[in-house]
């Protein structure tokens, strides 16, 4: 039977948190020109995304709508009035996360490319379906995927109804991915292999302590999955 990899895409197929990054950095900036300490400011939106993420979701529109109530809450916090046209401007500079480029990772393309005559590979990717639906047709990756699955959220419970679905066997199951909380510690929880690829810039939302650091395989770049699934003549290092 083939081994399964179970991919993550955002920060480990392709660039993401650092776009945000960026929003916020602007937004933090246009804070400070009204008067507010930019590190607040920071610290305001981490807050208002942990607290309407659970509601909303990962719609890029919903990030664009929490820079707004971070603004107006910084406003109500200083007792200075919201002005429209600073909103509009904090409401831009969230909408350029909708369409930002899709900047592969090294070596991710040739990767999937070699391992997908090896292995099953199946996207599991969290957030807004038609956002990341829309970024893997932008990423012309599709293809080498044999199943893709956009869910609200990555739990045990998910990869548990993967196993299921696709008579998957646990010792032949890997998740791939950069969040200890999405991708690596649901995965040791359902009890299938873990391959963790760090990204410098993963979410601050996404990091965390991993749960059985012994079970976990860690990789320096995506590049370094190709030497642990060699093709049929050598020998699975995993």
């Amino acid at each position: 039977m083939k081994p399964t990899l179970i991919v993550d895409a955002d920060d480990t197929l392709w660039e993401n948190s650092i776009y945000y990054d960026q929003c916020i950095a602007a937004f933090a900036e246009l804070m400070g020109a009204q008067g507010f300490g930019r590190k607040e400011a920071e610290r305001t939106v981490e807050t208002v995304q942990w607290e309407r993420i659970p509601q909303v979701g990962y719609a890029p529109e919903e990030f664009a709508r929490s820079l707004v109530i971070a603004y107006q809450r910084l406003c109500k916090s200083h007792d200075q009035p919201i002005e429209d046209a600073v909103s509009d401007r904090v409401w831009e500079i969230g909408q350029a996360v909708i369409e930002h480029p899709i900047v592969l990772l090294d070596g991710v393309a040739e990767t999937l490319a070699r391992l997908s005559g090896r292995c099953r590979l199946l996207l599991l990717t969290k957030g807004d379906r038609e956002a990341q639906e829309n970024k893997l047709v932008r990423s012309g990756l599709g293809h080498l995927f044999d199943e893709v699955h956009v869910v609200p959220e990555k739990e045990a419970e998910v990869i548990r109804g993967l196993l299921a679905r696709y008579e998957l066997r646990p010792e032949q199951t890997w998740m791939v991915g950069n969040s200890p909380r999405s991708d690596i510690n649901p995965a040791l929880e359902a009890r299938i292999g873990a391959i963790y690829v760090p990204h410098p810039n993963t979410w601050k939302l996404e990091q965390g302590e991993i749960a059985e650091p012994e079970r976990v395989i860690v990789l320096n770049c995506f590049r370094e999955l190709d030497a642990l699934f060699p093709d049929t003549e050598g020998e699975q290092k995993v």
